[in-house]
């Protein structure tokens, strides 16, 4: 039996590993949009949205960098056509969705990653497939609980205190 201690220090190290593992830039092949692997964070933020939009305050947030820099992350996006800004019912709410050309783009590069895992996970069986799945479900819940629960955190300040990255850098 593992105590909770132990877990959360085999967590502790296990995360930046998985995270340096999987790099947007080595999921997806980048050389064919020009696009940052921040700004293609942000496309798939975005689109994954309920409603499809986020006010870019909200794409602050999300991505623990501050309202100014998201803005600009979010001007950079519109100006390369691949993202949209409408006018809320209240004229003060903006709203930003992903245009139909950034729809595209997501929709290559999402088949492009999915033939790189067809062809990795040949090898495995229906019953290791599902268990993946199930364990990736779980990792991804346990990362939206880890974002959530910053106690003491800041508007536009990382967890750490330290200030939020830039649109186009990586958070600190």
């Amino acid at each position: 039996m593992i105590s909770r201690e132990e877990a959360s220090r085999e967590i502790v190290r296990l995360l930046p590993a998985v995270a340096v593992s999987l790099r947007l830039a080595a999921l997806f092949d980048l050389e064919t949009v020009e696009l940052t692997a921040n700004q293609l964070l942000t496309l798939m933020l975005v689109n994954s949205a309920p409603s499809g939009r986020m006010k870019a305050g909200e794409v602050a947030v999300k991505l623990d960098i501050s309202s100014p820099a998201a803005t600009a992350l979010v001007d950079r996006l519109v100006a390369a056509g691949v993202m949209e800004r409408t006018q809320g019912a209240d004229r003060r709410v903006v709203w930003v969705s992903v245009s139909e050309s950034g729809q595209t783009i997501l929709a290559r590069l999402g088949a492009g990653l999915e033939a790189r895992i067809v062809a990795t996970d040949a090898g495995l069986d229906q019953e290791s497939l599902i268990s993946l799945i199930e364990a990736l479900r779980r990792v991804a819940s346990f990362a939206d609980a880890i974002g959530e629960a910053e106690p003491g955190r800041q508007a536009g300040a990382t967890a750490s205190g330290r200030p939020a990255a830039t649109p186009d850098q990586a958070p600190p």
